[in-house]
C-alpha cells in the first residue's frame, strides 16, 4: 500500500508540474516588406484640333490630367506607351511633373515604344502630379477620330 502511494503521489506531482502555466508568453512575428511601385492616372483625355491660321499648320491643342505614384523602391521610371502608334500627320506628346526628388524628362512624343518620361524616382509618394497631353497634327492628318490607350509603367531606371 505504501508503493502505490508513493507511486500515485509521484504521478500526481509530474502531472501538475507539466501542466502548470505561466503568466507569461512570447510569440516569434515575421513582417516582410515587399517592394511596392503603383501609378494611377485619373479620367479620359479628349482632345479636338479645329483651328489653324491660313497658311500655318493646324493649331496644337492640349489637356491636362493628373497621376499618382507611390514607390519603396530606388531608382525608378516612369514610362509610356501607345497601343498603336498615330497615323501620318498627328503625334501625341505627354510630359508628367515629377514627384519631388525625381527628374521630368518634358514634353516627349509617344509612340508604341516605351519613352521615359520621369526619371531617378526613390521612394516616394506623390498625388495630383500634372499630367499635361499635346497633340500637334500637320494637313497630312486625315479628319478622323483617333482613340489611343497610353499605358505607364514603373521599372527600374
Amino acid at each position: 500500500m505504501k508503493n502505490l502511494f508513493t507511486l500515485t503521489l509521484a504521478l500526481f506531482l509530474t502531472a501538475s508540474a507539466s501542466f502548470a502555466q505561466s503568466n507569461k508568453a512570447t510569440h516569434s512575428v515575421s513582417v516582410n516588406v515587399s517592394e511596392i511601385s503603383v501609378i494611377s492616372v485619373s479620367g479620359d483625355v479628349s482632345m479636338t484640333i479645329s483651328a489653324a491660321t491660313a497658311g500655318q499648320a493646324p493649331d496644337p491643342v492640349t489637356a491636362s490630367s493628373s497621376y499618382a505614384v507611390t514607390t519603396n523602391g530606388q531608382d525608378k521610371k516612369i514610362t509610356g506607351e501607345l497601343d498603336t502608334d498615330m497615323p501620318e500627320g498627328l503625334t501625341l506628346n505627354a510630359s508628367m511633373a515629377a514627384p519631388e526628388g525625381a527628374d521630368s524628362a518634358g514634353k516627349k512624343a509617344l509612340s508604341k515604344s516605351a519613352v521615359d518620361l520621369v526619371s531617378n524616382i526613390d521612394q516616394v509618394r506623390g498625388q495630383g502630379l500634372a499630367l499635361t497631353y499635346e497633340a500637334v497634327a500637320t494637313v497630312n492628318a486625315n479628319p478622323d477620330g483617333y482613340t489611343r490607350t497610353v499605358t505607364y509603367t514603373i521599372t527600374n531606371n
